[in-house]
C-alpha cells in the first residue's frame, strides 16, 4: 500500500471520495488543504498558541517601553539641570540681597554714610598722608610693635609703586 503524501488531512480526502462512491454530492464547505496550509503557530485548531502569543506581546511591550524610556530620561535630565540652575540663581540673588542689606545697615549705622563721605574727603585732601601715617602707626601698635616701625612702613609704601 502506498503512503499518501499530500498536505490534506485524511478526513478531507475521504469525505469527498466516499460521497462520490455513494452517489452523494456531499463535500466539505472548507476547500481542501485550507487548514493544512495555515501557520502551525497561529492555528488554534493545531496548536494552543497562547504562550507564544503572550511571549510575543511581552517582547513588543518591552520594545515600546524602551523606545519611550530614552526620551523620558532625557527630559528628566534636562528638567534636573533647569532645577539646579534655578536653585543656583536663587542662591546668587539671595546673596546679593543679603550684601545690599548689610551695606544699607552699615550706611545707616554711620549716619547714612556721613562717616564714609568724611573719610572720602580726607582721602582726597592734603591730610591724606597724615591720616594714612596715623593708621599705619595704630596698626603697628595694635600688633605690639614700635610706633616708629609703623611710620617706617608708611614711608616705604608711600614711595613704592
Amino acid at each position: 500500500m502506498a503512503i499518501n503524501r499530500t498536505p490534506y488531512s485524511v478526513a478531507q480526502e475521504t469525505l469527498g471520495l466516499s460521497s462520490r462512491r455513494r452517489g452523494l454530492q456531499m463535500g466539505s464547505p472548507v476547500p481542501l488543504g485550507a487548514n493544512a496550509l495555515t501557520d502551525v503557530l497561529t492555528n488554534p485548531a493545531v496548536n494552543n498558541y497562547q504562550e507564544y502569543q503572550n511571549q510575543r506581546l511581552a517582547e513588543q511591550d518591552m520594545r515600546q517601553n524602551i523606545g519611550t524610556a530614552a526620551p523620558q530620561a532625557a527630559a528628566n535630565a534636562m528638567g534636573e539641570v533647569r532645577s539646579q540652575t534655578a536653585m543656583q540663581s536663587d542662591a546668587d540673588a539671595k546673596a546679593q540681597t543679603f550684601a545690599a542689606q548689610r551695606l544699607s545697615e552699615a550706611l545707616y549705622a554711620n549716619d547714612s554714610g556721613t562717616e564714609l563721605m568724611r573719610l572720602n574727603s580726607v582721602m582726597q585732601s592734603p591730610e591724606r598722608a597724615n591720616f594714612l601715617h596715623g593708621a599705619a602707626v595704630a596698626k603697628a601698635m595694635s600688633a605690639g610693635m614700635s610706633p616708629d616701625l609703623g611710620g617706617e612702613v608708611f614711608t616705604k609704601n608711600q614711595y613704592s609703586v
